[in-house]
């Protein structure tokens, strides 16, 4: 099998689990959301696997000077949800436009929508009023006359779930996927992963796979969204840890011998049935993690 064709408007991840599953679609199953409030302050370190519970979003957060702010977003819209097209730019409704099933074009508006309100909360500014400036690889960064103090953020998104990371000043990305039974774990791994993951991954329980696969898939897709080198970031160059039950860590990278002591990572458990993890340039630092309720912010 020769290796997915890429293109900028396809996810690393999507392209290649779904090229080792002809025909197979991701499903939507996101279940119920719950509006939970219990703290969920996550200090230098690593972050729990089980399910952390999340907190209602505050109304204005403080900038996230030596803190890092996580924020998961509903993408699917109930019945009576609202039209968020408002809040985007000329350039975002067309994007929308372009895409073929409602769903997707629905998913697209609300995750945009959700960043614009997230964003105007630390800048103080409209959601409507934010403007985007997009790196060579289509990372999007609000322009620097409405970012005096480098407001850094990343988007993630699998099957209904969005995850935004804000940071600032330091490169940060973020992961997060629906955790597939309908993988080829080891024959994915073997083409696109390092010697080392591979082999780890190889010694893995049956039962343990999927969680292993998924944990590392995203720490490498986070690592390359936080360095900015997307796509063409040789997969195979670097290695992470593999234990979705052990701390996050950045091994090695070939090219870059010191890299894994500027890196910091961290696992993300957003919901049941999904696992994500977050990379961060310098120290580890305390995360916050947040739920946005996006229809309830439109309503208001």
């Amino acid at each position: 099998m020769n290796k997915p064709r890429l293109n900028g408007s396809t996810r690393f991840s999507d392209s290649c689990l779904n090229a080792f599953n002809p025909g197979v679609r991701r499903k939507n199953r996101l279940g119920r959301r719950e509006r939970l409030e219990n703290s969920s302050t996550v200090q230098s370190g690593s972050m729990s696997n089980e399910a952390e519970p999340w907190r209602a979003a505050p109304v204005q957060p403080p900038f996230p000077v030596d803190r890092i702010d996580v924020w998961q977003i509903c993408l699917d819209a109930p019945d009576s949800a609202v039209d968020l097209q408002e809040v985007l730019a000329r350039d975002e409704i067309g994007r929308a436009e372009r895409f073929h099933f409602t769903r997707d074009r629905q998913h697209f508006v609300r995750c945009r929508s959700a960043v614009r309100e997230i964003l105007g909360r630390y800048l103080g500014i409209p959601a409507q009023d934010i403007r985007f400036s997009y790196e060579a690889n289509g990372k999007p960064q609000v322009v620097e006359d409405q970012n005096p103090q480098q407001l850094r953020f990343n988007i993630s998104h699998s099957s209904g779930l969005a995850v935004i990371a804000v940071a600032s000043v330091r490169a940060i990305g973020v992961d997060v996927e629906k955790i597939r039974p309908d993988v080829e774990y080891l024959e994915l791994a073997e083409r696109f992963f390092s010697t080392n993951e591979y082999q780890a991954l190889s010694a893995m329980p049956s039962n343990q796979l999927a969680r292993a696969f998924f944990a590392c898939w995203t720490r490498k897709e986070a690592f390359i969204k936080a360095c900015g080198d997307g796509l063409s970031f040789p997969l195979s160059e670097f290695s992470v840890s593999i234990d979705p039950d052990a701390p996050a860590t950045l091994q090695e990278v070939r090219t870059d011998p010191r890299a894994a002591t500027r890196w910091s990572l961290f696992n993300l458990v957003p919901q049941e049935g999904f696992i994500g993890a977050l990379a961060v340039e310098g120290p580890a630092q305390t995360i916050e993690q947040w739920r946005f309720d996006l229809d309830a912010e439109s309503e208001g």
